[in-house]
């Protein structure tokens, strides 16, 4: 990018058309994973947050890509936070050692964060290997154990992996293919590692659900793309490969897992990738009509918040949030919800904790202060784990806390 800080974006990433249709501005917004410190207020950025529509290949796409060295070289959040996702990944690794893997062979994650989902595939005695450009997540997975080399992937870096490790048989890129603006470059990067008979398993979260559940809050800087099944198999024809099929999951709001195979090995295809083509179909997710009713959804569920809020502050109650997720810093920063509303986040993460959230500067402390503060309401930021939160949070339950569930609909439980 030449040291630029984003470039605007005038023709889709997949298919070149320039026949693109603004449907969701956000307005300005912080970077939400560059938490800061005091000090640092007066120096914080905010750039475009304003989603697109391709109408010939139907990607939706920002219209800014965040030059990546300033989003990725150092990054806070940690997968294996999460017991959900090490739950998720574990039954992956023995989904695919059950039916495809063999001990030795090599699976490679791009994006590895910390190593989380790679850990159950090294137990199973795989080869493994992570990537992730994230200095500081790489080390931390390096000192557990987990290879991981601290780059951006791209084809260089595949054709000097395959000298050293050979090919890979299982190529995993979970929650990392929609950070990507020269999907073309990743995609031909796979080709050249993924061994014939290998296969490239991408997961992300599924635009259907942002639209019909008005996630809009899984919208930021770094996730460049929204994705359907159509447009990316569609890409993903044109280099050589076919989606054999597609599995649905609840996670991160609703997510999609793509099983990518090269088109000269033996056809695996099981017909789930043209279901939930015709079901993006049938639910107008082709339509730029469908899209452009967005805006009125995000707005009546900013003010049902901002309302319910200032209703609660007005009896007395003091509320507090926990995780201080991306989706939940888009959501405050929208909201135009402060420290004057809400006091602390909560947050397991020990880099985040002695931060302050982008933009509403709400300071965030560790999880484990919960009982001593005890707050009346708990707004839960990171919704998509809600009943893991509630879970570990039990003890605050039951001396009479309440939670605060703000999308897809206001719900205090």
């Amino acid at each position: 990018m030449n040291g630029k800080k984003y470039t605007e974006i005038k023709e889709c990433r997949i298919c070149g058309s320039k026949n693109l249709v603004s449907y969701l501005d956000l307005g300005d917004m912080p970077l939400v994973n560059r938490l800061i410190v005091e000090e640092e207020i007066p120096k914080e950025e905010k750039f475009p947050l304003e989603v697109l529509f391709c109408k010939d290949c139907f990607l939706s796409q920002l219209s800014v890509v965040v030059n990546p060295s300033v989003l990725f070289r150092n990054y806070v959040y940690r997968s294996s936070i999460s017991d959900s996702f090490k739950k998720h990944c574990k039954e992956l690794a023995e989904e695919l050692n059950e039916n495809i893997l063999k001990k030795g062979e090599l699976v490679m994650d791009i994006a590895s964060n910390d190593g989380c989902l790679l850990v159950p595939f090294k137990e199973r005695m795989n080869k493994v290997l992570g990537i992730d450009p994230a200095i500081n997540l790489a080390k931390i997975a390096n000192e557990s154990g987990i290879e991981t080399i601290p780059e951006f992937w791209d084809e260089s870096l595949a054709k000097k992996i395959l000298e050293k490790y050979g090919p890979a048989k299982i190529i995993t890129a979970f929650n990392v293919f929609a950070h990507v603006n020269d999907i073309h470059s990743f995609v031909k990067g796979v080709k050249i590692l993924l061994s014939r008979d290998g296969y490239f398993i991408i997961e992300v979260p599924h635009l259907y659900n942002l639209i019909r559940k008005t996630e809009f809050d899984t919208v930021y800087h770094e996730h460049l793309s929204y994705i359907l099944v159509k447009p990316i198999e569609r890409l993903i024809h044109q280099h050589g490969m076919r989606i054999a099929k597609v599995k649905k999951f609840d996670i991160h709001g609703g997510s999609i897992r793509l099983y990518i195979e090269n088109k000269d090995k033996l056809d695996t295809s099981d017909g789930s990738t043209q279901e939930v083509i015709q079901e993006e179909e049938k639910s107008g997710l082709y339509d730029i009509n469908t899209y452009m009713n967005l805006r009125k959804d995000v707005d009546i569920l900013k003010k049902n918040l901002i309302s319910k809020i200032q209703e609660l502050k007005k009896q007395g109650n003091t509320i507090f949030a926990f995780g201080a997720s991306a989706k939940g810093n888009i959501l405050l920063n929208y909201c135009g919800i402060d420290k004057t509303s809400i006091n602390y986040i909560f947050d397991d993460t020990p880099e985040k904790q002695g931060k302050l959230a982008p933009g509403i500067h709400i300071p965030i402390i560790p999880g484990k202060d919960l009982l001593k503060k005890k707050p009346d309401y708990l707004l839960l930021l990171c919704w998509n784990f809600a009943e893991e939160v509630m879970s570990k949070t039990k003890d605050y339950k039951e001396q009479g806390g309440k939670y605060i569930l703000p999308v897809p609909n206001l719900k205090i439980i």
